[in-house]
């Protein structure tokens, strides 16, 4: 997706300290303890790894990709200055090779949003194939109350469905989401969170507000 990585190459190469802050997602801290200790952790689409170095540091095994060249050298900057292991790599998330059975946790923190579809439910069946038995996936995602959605609407984007833009400028794409529409990705799957929450987002640009949806779902073994 070269359009997606020269997007995020220019969103992170124009800050100079880091586009989402290094504080780990609160949910994700919330539910640490369901993890096993120094199991897996893949963060798809890790920026600067506020995440992936959040799990690094309580011991677990953990790995990250980021199309943006930028994130990843700032993510290996961080662990190393902090003598952490992790593992950190340039990789679209659409083509990247998932090991099956093989992760206690999968995070996809802001990522599913900036990509079509047919992507999107690409990008969750590896997901899924990727967890071992009684693995977590981790979804966060802007839903159909951001106010971008209006904006998109409204400003001459191709539209590929009522909630899925094209953004010539920036050769991109964004999707909103529901709670159904997720949902329907893990039928089977035991919900540990789903929430909505309308937020103030400080982290880069102008303060600016997002409407987004947190999912964290539990692999059961009927589906190994």
């Amino acid at each position: 997706m070269i359009g997606n990585q020269e997007f995020w190459e220019k969103q992170y190469a124009k800050t100079e300290n880091n586009l989402w802050g290094l504080q780990p997602i609160h949910t994700l801290v919330e539910y640490t303890s369901l993890l096993e200790s120094k199991s897996k952790v893949l963060d798809l689409g890790m920026g600067e790894g506020r995440n992936a170095l959040y799990f690094s540091r309580r011991g677990f095994v953990t790995e990250g990709i980021d199309i943006s060249e930028t994130a990843v050298l700032r993510a290996k900057k961080y662990a190393e200055e902090n003598n952490l292991a992790m593992k950190a790599e340039v990789g679209d998330v659409t083509s990247f090779e998932i090991k099956e059975n093989t992760y206690s946790l999968i995070i996809l923190a802001n990522v599913l949003n900036f990509f079509q579809e047919k992507d999107i439910k690409n990008i969750i069946e590896k997901a899924k194939k990727g967890l071992m038995k009684d693995g977590f996936i981790y979804i966060n995602v802007f839903d159909r109350k951001d106010p971008s959605l209006e904006r998109n609407r409204n400003n001459g984007h191709q539209r590929l469905n009522d909630l899925t833009f094209y953004r010539q400028a920036t050769n991109s794409y964004i999707h909103y989401f529901s709670k159904e529409e997720l949902m329907n990705y893990f039928t089977g799957y035991q919900t540990i969170k789903m929430a909505d929450s309308y937020l103030l987002d400080i982290n880069h640009g102008e303060p600016h507000y997002h409407s987004i949806i947190e999912m964290l779902v539990k692999k059961e073994e009927s589906l190994i």
